[in-house]
């Protein structure tokens, strides 16, 4: 190597500056069209009135009421919409969003292929959440070429309408980098958790597929499958006026031009390897890849903590668009003690199965819920595992982890202060055998899915709630050897929320001790 090349020196320096993010290039939190018809959605009949808890659980039974363009705005606004917009001084307009997103990027985009209903024509189209409206991508009733892209799936050709999610991943990775694309899934879950609420509290089914050929949904919604790729679809409700859906359109070129700019957009290869390897690419491969897998985890029947079942209405829960409407994650804890029959009630309806392709039965899951109980009235502190199908707790360690929540949630208050820390895991290993890598999407997504049940329910029931980053294996460790083999997928606070909702300062005991072993303490 020639001394002389003082390039290598000074491309090494440049690259090991440390500098706050580059706001420079951060991508812009919304996509938009350009020469495509538009559609306004309506947003005087927005309001989901249904009780928050139950329409987490999922529907009592369908409704009667026909599915037209209100029906749709309401599914949309309470999934993906602005809910509400501040002006902050110093900074600007900020928008609310209805669901949870890490760091407020909402990678996340959301598409419409639906038949023709009152009020809109049948066609895909794309949901504007800045201008509460819907840009016409193609023209025409695409539900039987969506349906055979999802391997011949009834749900999707005869639905009154399905949404497609795509993810653009760098509005992730800009901060987080390579591990924003786990969170690309968690996004996507949280507004697939607030979604499934939304139709269950219309009186609409809803089923969540990821066993689909990438390129032909990628082509439908006219994204290029690297930089902006689906993720997911889920079927609402039945056509019935036409359950006989049409035969497939042929596909030509949008017309319109996708204004989606992302000047000095960073490349992390190991995101597009990684999606790339979860992609599936025939229907082949989408019937291979369907069916469900068998749980890994067991629980010890003898010596559970039951869960109670009060009635809800007893609970005095909110209705989901009252939810909705107010929620905001939690900043700061009251490090008070929460009610069991609340706690109870938000585990029984959050961790119950959701309808999906790769799950079977009410309490089929892909995960776990491990909990550090360090504020729950009735029962100890202590590490616990959650059996969702014998509704109890099962106690793995008893004693006073409030300082490891705080370092296990990277080094945070929130994890000490929180009453409980929710641990969703998943046996990555049992899963990827059984799925391949489209089972790691969809682990994280289901993740993100519970999460964001959790979410809801805990506003419901007047609690808090936060999303937060962990320090993966740590966090395994704390749970052996119960949780041998497993990995952490999503974690959630919750708790009541303090009257001052702002992050308080923390440094937890585990990271002084860390520190200074670091810098050679008793090595002497």
């Amino acid at each position: 190597m020639n001394n002389q090349n003082s390039e290598l020196a000074r491309n090494y320096h440049e690259s090991t500056k440390l500098t706050y993010i580059n706001l420079r290039n951060k991508p812009p939190l919304y996509k938009s069209y350009t020469g495509l018809p538009v559609a306004e959605l309506p947003n005087d009949s927005l309001g989901l009135e249904s009780s928050a808890l139950s329409a987490v659980a999922g529907p009592a039974g369908e409704s009667d009421q026909p599915f037209d363009l209100n029906t749709l705005a309401n599914l949309l606004y309470f999934s993906a919409g602005v809910i509400r917009k501040a002006t902050l001084r110093n900074v600007g307009e900020v928008h609310y969003r209805a669901a949870a997103s890490a760091g407020a990027l909402y990678p996340i985009e959301t598409y419409v292929v639906c038949p023709d209903m009152p009020g809109l024509e049948a066609g895909v189209y794309h949901f504007s959440p800045a201008s509460f409206s819907l840009h016409q991508i193609r023209s025409g009733d695409f539900r039987r070429h969506l349906s055979e892209a999802a391997g011949n799936d009834e749900t999707v050709a005869n639905s009154a309408a399905t949404i497609v999610y795509s993810s653009v991943f760098w509005r992730s990775s800009w901060k987080y980098r390579s591990r924003g694309y786990r969170y690309c899934f968690w996004d996507n879950g949280t507004m697939v958790a607030n979604l499934m609420a939304s139709a269950s509290a219309t009186g609409l089914t809803s089923k969540l597929l990821l066993g689909f050929v990438d390129s032909q949904v990628d082509q439908l919604i006219g994204v290029d499958g690297n930089h902006e790729a689906s993720i997911c679809l889920v079927s609402v409700g039945r056509d019935e006026s036409n359950l006989d859906s049409p035969t497939p359109i042929a596909l030509d070129e949008i017309c319109g031009r996708s204004v989606s700019a992302y000047p000095d957009e960073v490349d992390y290869p190991d995101i597009r390897q990684t999606h790339a390897a979860t992609r599936l690419i025939s229907q082949e491969a989408v019937n291979a890849w369907r069916g469900s897998v068998d749980p890994a985890s067991s629980t010890n029947r003898d010596g559970l903590y039951p869960l109670e079942h009060p009635d809800p209405q007893e609970l005095d829960a909110k209705s989901l668009g009252q939810v909705v409407g107010d929620r905001g994650s939690t900043r700061r804890y009251a490090r008070e003690s929460i009610d069991f029959a609340k706690f109870s009630a938000l585990l029984s309806h959050s961790a119950r199965g959701i309808p999906a392709d790769f799950l079977e039965g009410e309490w089929s899951s892909l995960l776990d819920i491990y909990l550090m109980v360090n504020a729950v009235e009735g029962i100890p502190s202590g590490a616990y595992f959650f059996s969702p199908a014998q509704q109890g707790l099962e106690l793995l360690h008893e004693g006073n982890l409030r300082e490891e929540a705080g370092h296990l949630c990277f080094e945070q208050a929130l994890g000490a202060d929180a009453s409980v820390v929710a641990f969703i895991m998943a046996d990555l290993s049992h899963i990827l055998e059984r799925f391949g890598n489209r089972g790691y999407r969809a682990a994280q997504l289901e993740a993100g899915v519970v999460g964001g049940k959790i979410y809801l329910a805990a506003y419901s029931l007047g609690l808090g709630a936060s999303g937060i980053t962990f320090y993966d294996d740590e966090v395994v460790d704390l749970f052996l050897p119960h949780s041998a083999g497993k990995d952490v997928m999503f974690v959630v606070t919750l708790g009541k929320t303090a009257q001052e909702n702002r992050v308080r300062p923390f440094r937890s005991k585990v990271a002084v001790r860390l520190d200074a072993l670091a810098r050679g303490a008793g090595q002497g």
